[in-house]
């Protein structure tokens, strides 16, 4: 009989079309067991079906309709808990130790598994009376289940009675105090554990490291909802560890000798306790130093440990040579090396036997990786090296050998993907050098190559062959076994409650029909993290076990918390910012406390939009601030749209307090990496308090009148750095420009001209030299035109002239001796920027920093082209007059030098500088009828580098 049509019934009408390809019994062919047993067993394979069976409908003429019946499988989907008590466990906790996965093959028996281990989570929070229960949702369209776990905690649990067993050397009393685990107390997760610790701490405390403590038993009772804890405590002998020979602090042994860490005392520790000594005593110079150790017995509540030291002479790393390299240069090796000779950081230098252990395997694996299979590296140590006592010479000599190259390389295998695609990957080249280690880069790169190309069974295999016997000459082929392509059939989101859904469709790498891509999945849910409104993004293969050539993809999102509050209290501390010390020219050492709240609403109407409200409150500052994001703007990933209005009330100077009313639009276009420009309109009004400012009294009416600015700019931005934060290499370039004109309702008419460089370059092993230089200039539509005081330039502090107390360089007020600000400034800084220096307590955390700073504010354009040829104050005698014709220049190019130390945190460094002011400025003060010189030293305390 042959076959009239062929049905698959259970089937979608689109998996129908898909399914027919595994089907090898075709229509209009003579029925056959064995085509219909192949396409039952192909059908199964795809993994998409529980159970199939083929039956023959007989047709009028003589033929047979063959029919599929299937019952499909479903696969794990979103799973969701609800009712989770108050303190309990959190949501993921409870979702995770269900242990199904998402897109799994769900297995109706594995369900009342996973409310078990649910139960299991929360008796272990002390809800053993809890009830769980769970719901089913089917999705046929896409073969999904969601499942919904349902918890009823009721009462959590108490403490009971908490008993002690063994020689605990305390009574039952003691023992509950210290562990602090109380009759009627809550239980929680982790109480017992905590108490047990609590014990264990006290021991250690009494140097009893081998004390055993232990939970015995808990036992939960049901009638009264109490559990009953039983501990094991056994005491054990106190360890008393001491030093012969040298001087080692308490905290360094405990540090260097892991019985502490362990709470256990045995050979193995102590042996390695001995190495860490013996490590430290050589980074310190003692490079003969011999440690051993020894137990004393001391009865039988009581074991003394001794480390016997013999430190030797103390030695000076001053030589370190390198010898016989050819293919690598002497500075790439050394980079490589732990071993460093004495210099202004290490005076003794840094060598022991295990790092130069280290180092030897360091570069033999640095010339095996490049082909040098033969390379042998040999070491000298010579002590009183030419007869000078304590002076060490390390030799290190290479014996390269001959470098294997690559002969021949050859790829089988590869259908779907072209051998110069392929090439282009490899690191294996004829040629090139030969190793293991490029083989092991090539497989990588060629595996997921396939893997980000729908190839997710691919196989690879290396062999390598001497070429005609000689084995500095390799032939390589590559094996390939590609295997079948798997394609995404649907992508399937689930888990939006606020968030818009194309929010989520524009950032997806992973498309429907497209390759099943391993980068693109990855790249997906690094795009949605990146946005800031999901706490969690899971993506998941659905049916990974199957045969498919189509399969889901599954994209599970967990909404983050859309508010957020922030609080904080701080201080801030500088010199010249007392805000208290109205009548003192250049200020005093201030200390004003702040005070900051903020609030953010992420997600806002769901188009990942953010409201951002931030305030601060301090003696120098009180400020308010909104800010609306709009990300996308028109739908563009390149563009940003920003709202942004605030209020401050601002001593800027010690000259005046401003009242400032400010709202801005700005457009920021991503043009690419490292490059972005910024579009702006900023409105704002101005208003200086006339009871502040600190000037001639015939000037305050003038200079205190509220002032409009409407200013249209546009910023360039090219950023090149490492780290912003922490740079050590690449370049920083601001350009930005602002017109302030009467066209737009402004008060004052002027252009702001500001550009910024920075570049940082990285020598030797982790030194910096960093320069930045800023120029400002502001230029007043017409000459009878006056810049408002806010509007102006201030330099001072520690992000600009560090010679300087905060805001204290350029022109002064003749009268009182304040400063006004500028209408041009240059500052120029350079820093060296030290390694970490290892040091007690802070470890490699700790670096230095040396700066030179210059540069000033000026009263106009002019004056600061020819002030920057003018190393020190021009005419000072004319300062100390006190005439109202005398004239005072302070035009001039201000020199600093100084010092710094700074603390890294994964926000930044934490720095503290003192500059030293090489040329201050004299100038005069006619109210009170002197002169003055502005201050020499000046200290800041701050985050993040200066530039």
């Amino acid at each position: 009989m042959r076959v009239h049509a062929i049905r698959l019934e259970g089937a979608s009408i689109d998996q129908d079309t898909r399914l027919r390809q595994y089907i090898v019994q075709q229509e209009g062919q003579p029925l056959g067991r064995v085509q219909v047993r192949k396409s039952i067993q192909n059908l199964f394979g795809t993994g998409r079906f529980a159970d199939i069976r083929a039956e023959a409908e007989p047709t009028a003429d003589g033929q047979v309709d063959l029919v599929f019946v299937t019952d499909e499988n479903f696969f794990v989907g979103r799973i969701t808990v609800d009712g989770i008590p108050r303190r309990g466990p959190s949501e993921s906790q409870l979702i995770n130790s269900t242990k199904l996965d998402l897109g799994e093959l769900f297995v109706q028996e594995k369900l009342p598994l996973a409310m078990d281990y649910i139960l299991r989570v929360l008796r272990d929070q002390g809800f053993y009376v809890a009830t769980v229960t769970a719901d089913q949702e089917r999705h046929p369209e896409v073969q999904q289940v969601d499942l919904k776990f349902h918890i009823v905690p009721h009462a959590r649990a108490r403490v009971g009675q908490v008993t002690f067993q063994g020689d605990a050397g305390y009574t039952p009393e003691q023992l509950i105090a210290i562990s602090q685990l109380h009759t009627g107390d809550e239980v929680t997760s982790g109480k017992a554990q905590r108490a047990l610790e609590r014990v264990r701490k006290k021991y250690s405390k009494q140097e009893r490291l081998e004390a055993d403590v232990a939970l015995l038993k808990s036992e939960y009772r049901p009638e009264s909802n109490r559990v009953d804890y039983t501990f094991s405590v056994q005491r054990g002998p106190s360890v008393d560890l001491h030093v012969e020979g040298a001087s080692l602090s308490q905290r360094k042994l405990k540090k260097y000798v892991p019985i502490y860490e362990e709470n256990a005392v045995d050979d193995d520790l102590l042996n390695e306790g001995r190495r860490n000594i013996r490590d430290y005593f050589q980074t310190n110079g003692y490079f003969d130093v011999n440690v051993d150790f020894k137990q004393v017995p001391a009865g039988a509540d009581h074991r003394h440990v001794e480390y016997i030291i013999e430190k030797g002479e103390r030695h000076k790393l001053s030589d370190l040579v390198i010898d016989g390299n050819k293919y690598f240069s002497e500075e790439l090796i050394r980079e490589r090396m732990l071993l460093q000779p004495k210099g202004w950081l290490l005076s003794h230098g840094r060598f022991s036997q295990s790092m130069l252990t280290r180092d030897v395997q360091s570069i033999t694996e640095l010339y095996h990786a490049n082909g040098f299979q033969q390379v042998n590296v040999t070491t000298q140590v010579q002590d009183d090296y030419e007869g000078e006592r304590g002076r060490m010479r390390v030799s290190i000599r290479i014996i390269e050998g001959t470098q294997t190259l690559v002969s021949s390389l050859k790829l089988t295998g590869n259908y779907a993907v072209s051998e110069s695609t392929l090439r282009d990957l490899l690191t294996t080249t004829e040629g090139q050098p030969f190793s293991d280690f490029n083989l092991a880069t090539d497989r990588d790169s060629i595996v997921n190559y396939y893997f980000n190309h729908g190839f997710p069974d691919v196989g690879f295999e290396a062999d390598s062959q001497p070429a005609n016997g000689d084995a500095t000459r390799m032939n390589v082929t590559y094996s390939l076994r590609e295997g079948q392509p798997v394609f995404v059939d649907h992508v399937v989101i689930t888990g939006l409650r606020y968030t818009k859904p194309y929010v989520v469709a524009r950032e997806l790498e992973v498309h429907d029909g497209a390759p099943l891509s391993q980068s693109d999945m990855l790249e997906t849910q690094r795009r949605l993290y990146d946005l800031g409104i999901f706490n969690q993004v899971d993506l998941a293969v659905q049916n990974p076990e199957g045969a498919a050539r189509e399969k889901n993809v599954l994209l599970q999102l967990t909404e983050a918390r859309r508010w957020t509050f922030n609080y904080g209290i701080g201080l801030e501390i500088a010199t010249g910012s007392d805000p208290g010390a109205t009548n003192t020219v250049q200020g005093r050492t201030g200390v004003s406390p702040l005070f900051s709240f903020d609030a953010t609403r992420i997600n806002f109407l769901g188009r990942n939009h953010t409201l951002i409200f931030k305030s601060r409150l301090g003696r120098l500052q009180q400020r308010g601030l909104f800010i609306y994001q709009a990300p996308r703007f028109f739908d563009s990933e390149n563009l940003k749209l920003t709202f942004t209005t605030f209020y401050s009330d601002t001593r800027d100077v010690r000259t005046f307090t401003a009242q400032r009313l400010e709202g801005s639009v700005q457009l920021e276009e991503k043009l690419s990496k490292i490059t972005t420009l910024l579009y702006r309109l900023t409105y704002r009004r101005v208003k200086v308090d006339p009871r502040t400012l600190v000037l001639d009294p015939t000037q305050i009416p003038l200079l205190s009148k509220p002032v409009r600015i409407g200013m249209p700019s546009f910023s360039y931005i090219r950023d090149k750095r490492d780290d912003p934060l922490d740079s050590h290499k690449g370049t920083y370039t601001t350009f930005d420009i602002g017109v302030a004109g009467r066209f737009l309702g402004s008060e004052a008419s002027f252009t702001r001209f500001l550009v910024q460089n920075s570049t940082y370059h990285a020598f030797r092993k982790n030194w910096v030299f960093a320069r930045s230089t800023k120029v400002g200039i502001l230029a007043p539509s017409r000459s009878t035109d006056l810049i408002p005081l806010p509007e102006r330039f201030y330099a001072g502090g520690s992000n600009t002239l560090r010679g300087f107390a905060i805001n204290q360089a350029g022109p002064r007020d003749p009268e009182t001796g304040f400063p006004l600000g500028g209408n041009a400034m240059f500052v120029n800084n350079f820093e060296l920027r030290t390694p970490t220096i290892p040091l007690p307590f802070v470890e490699n955390n700790l670096s230095g920093v040396i700066f030179h700073d210059m540069g000033n504010v000026f009263d106009t354009t002019g004056n600061m082209w020819h002030g920057l040829f003018r190393s020190q104050q021009p005419d000072k005698e004319q300062c100390k007059l006190l005439t109202l014709t005398a004239t005072c220049d302070l035009n001039y190019v201000s020199q600093a030098v100084g010092g710094g130390i700074r603390y890294k945190t994964p926000i930044g460094p934490v720095r503290f500088d003192l500059g030293y002011n090489l040329n201050p400025p004299l100038f005069p003060i006619r109210r009170e009828a002197r002169s003055d010189t502005l201050t020499r030293f000046n200290f800041f305390f701050s985050i993040g580098q200066t530039f």
